[in-house]
């Protein structure tokens, strides 16, 4: 099982991360969990779209959501209307998610009436190639395929009240995504034993240099506030990781705030995290 990192950072543009979005490979499939701005183009950059944008590799059997906030589900238009207009599937990937996927996408359909219409009657593409089946999970949701399994779980990301990670299991190993959520009990029940923890985290300095510095600006420091309560702090997220027995913790979906840099990310969650640590960028590859 290899995991990819195409999307390590948040709603920020930045050419260097990309929006929220990871691929694991497992057996002969596909699963991609969240997909933000940019994830095509990084599903070409790791070698999963062959040149040209001829074909896919292997197929996505699954596109997993792990909640339905903008920086984790931009990247999907351009990920559907690719496998489309390119002929990658003849059935698209089921699309997993929250209650509220399924309202979500026919709206986005909706959106896109004009272009499907056209493109129906002038490139003999066909509907149901491109809409994909919609499944919405609860916790304890599962889901099995050749050599995998997925399931859900929830986490903790109020005022986003419909929040999930996901964990794939293989014969290699498991890989578990938090997606966003501040410090959770429930996370740390379903990624026991994990060989790969991929969690959010903020940087506490840097978020503490970032209330200093706007102060005098009530609204920005109510942004700040909110972000805060529903991210897990750098000094939290190795406690995550070690209750929860993980065997590598990989950082992600990074939220600086005025500030933080690798290093006081890295030296807060190692106090309490004693496995092998890394600080995410994207196109990074681990191998299960």
């Amino acid at each position: 099982m290899r995991l990819t990192l195409l999307g390590t950072g948040t709603p920020v543009p930045d050419p260097l991360r990309r929006g929220p979005s990871q691929v694991v490979e497992a057996g002969a499939s596909l699963l991609l969990i969240d997909c933000g701005r940019g994830s095509v183009d990084r599903l070409m950059e790791a070698g999963y779209v062959l040149p040209g944008g001829r074909a896919l590799r292997l197929p996505v059997a699954t596109i997993a959501l792990t909640h339905l906030h903008s920086d984790h589900i931009t990247g999907m238009p351009d990920l559907l209307w690719a496998g489309w207009v390119m002929r990658w599937w003849q059935r698209p990937p089921t699309l997993v998610g929250p209650p509220g996927t399924a309202a979500m996408l026919r709206h986005l359909m909706d959106a896109y009436a004009y272009d499907i219409a056209v493109r129906e009657r002038g490139e003999a593409s066909h509907r149901e190639e491109l809409v994909p089946p919609v499944v919405e999970v609860e916790e304890g949701w599962a889901s099995e395929g050749d050599g995998w399994r997925l399931g859900s779980f929830r986490v903790d990301h109020a005022p986003v009240d419909e929040a999930f990670g996901f964990r794939v299991d293989a014969d290699a190993g498991s890989v578990v995504i938090s997606g966003d959520t501040c410090y959770s009990e429930n996370l740390i029940r379903h990624a026991q034993g994990a060989n790969l923890l991929v969690h959010e985290v903020y940087s506490r300095q840097g978020m503490a240099q970032r209330h200093a510095a706007t102060l005098p600006d009530a609204r920005q420091q109510r942004l700040g506030q909110t972000i805060a309560s529903y991210h897990t702090p750098s000094d939290q997220v190795g406690k995550v990781a070690a209750q929860a027995g993980a065997k590598h913790l990989v950082l992600s979906h990074i939220v600086w705030g005025m500030g933080g840099g690798v290093d006081d990310i890295t030296a807060d969650a190692s106090r309490d995290f004693r496995g092998r640590l890394t600080l995410g960028a994207d196109l990074q590859a681990f191998e299960v």
